[in-house]
């Protein structure tokens, strides 16, 4: 069966061998380790992790590609197949079942956020995230204050975890060839202390506070600055960019009687 990528799923497939092999390293399996993988595609690194002894749970949306790996793996035990979209999918009941899992998968530039977004839910259930994503977001992810990348996203990922660039990919290993580099990007997620209320008042101050990330502060969260701000742990003359993520934190402790989510 010949698969034509689809535009609108984003499909661009791996097709480098070496680069496959240096994911697998990076993911660094364990004998019959848990692994959902996010868009198998055709199965070029699912084939690569079953070869490790993986037992994979892949995620595919795309019908035809169902088909096609059905018929591909259907006598290997090690491979289950869900034919679902990945922003929808219920990771929480399946990481129940299967124990702590990692995470895989090569990932449109179009569902890299709001996935991110899910997979930071799910916390230390998840043992380490690999993704193949297109650069600008993987360098976004892992920005640092006071830079035109750090955003909203760096802020996120700093708060559920720790996020590394392990390194790029050249549009030249994928079919079709993208406009853009890749990055392998991983990401272990982090035991989170904070309750569901102060999580979500620590997203909602930080996505008002780079939503107008030109103005200070105090302008940028008027609506919230309800309260005396003269013992604010954070100067409020200074902008979004250039606070950490412990300082994100401080303020949503100080903000927290203020916030309606």
């Amino acid at each position: 069966m010949n698969h034509h990528p689809r535009r609108r799923f984003g499909q661009n497939f791996l097709i480098d061998k070496n680069i496959l092999n240096n994911i697998i390293r990076v993911v660094a399996l364990q004998q019959n380790e848990p692994i959902i993988e996010i868009g198998p595609g055709t199965g070029a690194l699912t084939e690569s992790l079953l070869t490790q002894n993986a037992v994979v749970y892949a995620v595919e949306i795309d019908r035809d590609l169902c088909v096609l790996l059905r018929e591909k793996y259907k006598s290997q035990p090690n491979f289950h197949l869900f034919e679902a979209d990945a922003l929808k999918f219920d990771y929480e009941t399946l990481i129940r079942q299967t124990g702590a899992a990692k995470i895989v998968g090569n990932i449109p530039y179009n569902i890299t956020s709001p996935l991110l977004f899910k997979i930071f839910e799910l916390g230390s259930r998840v043992s380490l995230v690999t993704f193949l994503v297109q650069r600008e977001i993987a360098l976004r992810i892992c920005a640092l204050p006071n830079t035109k990348e750090y955003g909203i996203l760096t802020v996120l990922s700093n708060f559920y975890g720790k996020a590394q660039i392990a390194f790029h990919v050249s549009p030249q290993v994928f079919r079709p060839r993208p406009q853009v580099w890749s990055s392998l990007l991983t990401f272990k997620p982090l035991p989170n202390e904070f309750n569901s209320d102060f999580r979500s008042a620590f997203h909602l101050l930080v996505k008002k506070a780079f939503n107008q990330r030109r103005k200070t502060l105090k302008n940028a969260l008027s609506e919230l600055l309800q309260a005396d701000i003269t013992d604010s742990p954070v100067d409020l003359q200074r902008r979004a960019e250039s606070l950490s993520c412990a300082e994100f934190i401080a303020l949503t402790h100080f903000l927290l009687p203020h916030i309606k989510t």
